[in-house]
């Protein structure tokens, strides 16, 4: 029976009962949502069951929230409408600016030396090594898929260099970037498959992740012209007209 059930992300409970002890082909999709499968083994006396199942939409818009004048952006953060933007790590200043691209203040920073991405639960570890995704176990994991506390697993390979990547706010799907390519993935790999989905985005670092609210931002220049028509490439951005304009997808 079905307890309860959203219009967005696939969040509900079905219990099904008199399953013979095999393999079950499962197959869950919604229009406009990439489909879930995965082949699950049903054991006699045992209850299966299947966490965080997500299904991600088709379509993520692009929205646009703020534009900043034209800089070099090391890093940014976002946070309660402000954007943090650090345009030299080496010098140890940020500027504050509100979504209306005006500059509030300046202040002082210190440079995380972390690289550490725990999950929202603590008890795994993501990181990147060669090209590698791997999830560290800090914990004894008791759902399936069961793991043992310091068990590592490879979530996946990149053929490219690994330019972004951290966690969902449900600790079980993994969201990564590599060359115009967002890609998310869950933890569970039973029946030797991991559903994923990817995303071609023509975006480049940096890139600030909202974990909270599933949200991905990034920065991309606006392509200014003169009022005679002619483009302004070579021109000093500050001369150009030229804007860094903030935008965000949500991954929910």
């Amino acid at each position: 029976k079905y307890t309860g059930s959203t219009a967005g992300l696939l969040n509900y409970t079905k219990l099904v009962d008199d399953l013979a002890p095999k393999n079950y082909n499962l197959f869950i999709h919604k229009e406009g949502y990439y489909p879930w499968n995965k082949m699950v083994e049903v054991k006699n006396g045992l209850v299966t069951e299947l966490f965080s199942v997500t299904l991600f939409s088709l379509d993520i818009k692009k929205v646009k929230i703020a534009q900043l004048p034209a800089q070099k952006i090391a890093d940014f953060e976002v946070n309660d409408e402000t954007i943090r933007i650090i345009n030299n790590k080496k010098i140890g200043t940020a500027e504050i600016y509100d979504f209306d691209g005006q500059l509030i203040s300046n202040e002082k920073f210190k440079i995380s030396t972390s690289t550490e991405l725990i999950s929202p639960d603590k008890n795994k570890k993501l990181y990147a090594a060669s090209n590698k995704i791997w999830i560290e176990y800090l914990n004894d994991i008791n759902e399936e898929p069961l793991k043992k506390a310091e068990e590592k697993e490879i979530i996946a390979i990149s053929e490219s260099p690994i330019l972004f990547l951290n966690w969902l706010k449900d600790s079980e799907h993994v969201i990564w970037f590599t060359s115009g390519e967002l890609t998310v993935a869950e933890r569970d790999n039973r029946g030797g498959k991991r559903n994923s989905v990817k995303f071609y985005l023509n975006i480049n670092p940096p890139i600030f992740w909202d974990i909270k609210n599933s949200d991905l931002y990034f920065f991309e220049n606006s392509k200014s012209r003169r009022l005679d028509g002619t483009s302004t490439v070579g021109i000093p951005t500050e001369a150009s007209g030229e804007k860094s304009i903030l935008y965000k997808i949500n991954i929910d």
